[in-house]
């Protein structure tokens, strides 16, 4: 069986602009995703079977910030010249952070069951990797009554080259039936990372010292025909790091590649549950308990700003974090009647630790979420008509916020004197962004002709138009230091048929 596949996708970017007397703040935020793939699939016998894709994939990611402000009845005083100048300026600045990734693979999956008690996988996967992880597009442009202070800048800025990476990996797993009660899943994980200018790629297949072995290892045990146990380990590798941006303004999340002075990340997970059916199968009800150790991660330094650092990312990141996650989640579902659906609830912690930032001393991951819930609901009125609804709360992003503002070093320029103000900014990620939390509604009224069904579906995406937070971002208003909320994707209606 041969099958070519491909979809590609642009987020509608998000704009929103936002003044304030004489100045102007605009932002933007795109994203886009291609892919496209050949599958071929081969049944060997009826206890193999192979299946093939070639695939390619590009991710693109920018976000954009502009700025615009006036100022009437100026009066600049050169003292180089001996000159007063009066009249009106403005200042413009527009920001375009552009990202992207952009792979090619091939991955040949075999299954294989010798026996009835063992379902074995196996084969390897190989992706080229391309990594664009950073370039500024900036403009500036500056205007004052003495023009001998005008500015004009319009440059592209590439922070960081290309990097390209090999990325190889084996697995092998066995589904074991021990018995009706036990059962098992053992595995193992052999990968290789390397980049693209360091020694023969070729050589590097044949030296174990470039791979790194995952073992994986799950359980479940059936008490009785109600209750089971489940437990798990996993130790994973990965060789792309996500470097987030926790302070306030745009964000700007990146992936960006291991290399020699930012080795690939690690974790350890264990996870434990326990779970029953009640009232002949209607209900389901279990209960999850996790803890994950992470190494070698990184994070933006202390002070770093997109908007004023020209640095490569490598020179503005610490590397050598630990991190944790740990949780417990509780899950209800409804699995028969004309009402079915589930109520899932997570309580998770998750934290970072660098030697350099917030004094040493662990802090909050920007997408700690201590509390997230779900709620699912479907019901069928009849074989025409059926309704649903989803409803979702998770607790803010964790940000590192102005706590006080206390008087600086006195300054002195050639137009101006006095004391600057300097913000404390606290802990790192000590403030929470406000709640997420939204409702979205879809009713699908169904007509069965001879040889199809019909279908129109009404949706509603954030029912109740709930403005949540995308991020913040601070502006003077009134001689006063303001933070502003800045959301997307209101209300939205949708229609299909």
């Amino acid at each position: 069986v041969l099958s070519i596949e491909s979809n590609g996708g642009a987020s509608p970017k998000a704009d929103s602009e936002v003044g304030s007397n004489d100045q102007n703040f605009g932002f933007g935020m795109g994203y886009g995703n291609l892919t496209a793939a050949i599958r071929w699939n081969h049944l060997f016998s009826d206890k193999l079977f192979a299946n093939t894709t070639l695939a390619y994939s590009r991710y693109n990611f920018n976000t954009d910030f502009s700025l615009r402000s006036s100022t009437q009845d100026v009066e600049i005083y050169n003292q180089e010249t001996n000159t007063s100048y009066s009249g009106n300026s403005s200042q413009e600045l527009s920001y375009d952070y552009l990202s992207g990734i952009e792979d090619w693979s091939l991955g040949v999956n075999f299954d294989y069951m010798p026996h009835p008690k063992h379902d074995i996988k196996f084969g390897f996967s190989y992706t080229n990797h391309k990594f664009f992880p950073g370039a500024v597009d900036l403009w500036i442009d500056e205007s004052y009554p003495d023009t001998s202070l005008n500015l004009s800048i319009d440059t592209l800025m590439d922070f960081s080259g290309t990097t390209r990476a090999h990325e190889l990996f084996y697995y092998v797993e066995d589904d074991i039936n021990f018995s009706d009660r036990l059962k098992a899943n053992v595995g193992l994980h052999i990968g290789l990372y390397a980049l693209d200018d360091q020694e023969s790629f070729i050589s590097q297949l044949v030296d174990l010292d470039h791979y790194s072995f995952q073992p994986r290892i799950s359980m479940r045990y059936l008490l009785n025909e109600d209750w089971a146990v489940k437990a798990s380990y996993a130790q994973m590798q990965q060789n792309i790091h996500l470097l987030s941006n926790s302070s306030v303004g745009l964000p700007s999340d990146i992936w960006v590649p291991a290399i020699d002075s930012v080795p690939s990340q690690s974790s350890h997970q264990v996870a434990a549950s326990l779970s029953t059916q009640l009232a002949n199968g209607t209900y389901e009800v279990s209960l999850e308990a996790y803890y994950k150790t992470m190494r070698d991660l990184i994070t933006y330094s202390a002070g770093y700003s997109n908007l004023s650092s020209t640095d490569t990312w490598q020179n503005a990141i610490e590397t050598g974090g630990k991190g944790e996650s740990y949780g417990l989640e509780l899950f209800l579902q409804k699995k028969k009647g004309a009402t079915t659906g589930w109520i899932g609830y997570t309580l998770s912690w998750t934290n970072r630790q660098f030697q350099n930032i917030n004094f040493g001393n662990e802090y909050p991951y920007k997408y700690d979420r201590r509390h997230d819930v779900s709620v699912v609901v479907s019901h069928t009125f009849s074989d025409r008509v059926d309704l649903g609804f989803t409803w979702v709360y998770g607790t803010g992003n964790a940000i590192s916020f102005p706590q006080a503002v206390y008087l600086g070093l006195p300054s002195q320029g050639w137009n101006s004197q006095g004391i600057n103000n300097v913000e404390s900014y606290g802990d790192r990620n000590s403030v929470r962004m406000n709640p997420y939390h939204r409702l979205d509604l879809g009713v699908n009224f169904h007509k069965q002709h001879k040889r199809y069904t019909r279908t129109l579906s009404l949706g509603a995406y954030n029912f109740y138009n709930r403005k949540n937070p995308f991020f913040v971002y601070l502006s003077e208003e009134n001689n006063q230091r303001v933070a502003n909320q800045v959301s997307l994707f209101p209300f939205i209606p949708s229609i299909s048929y």
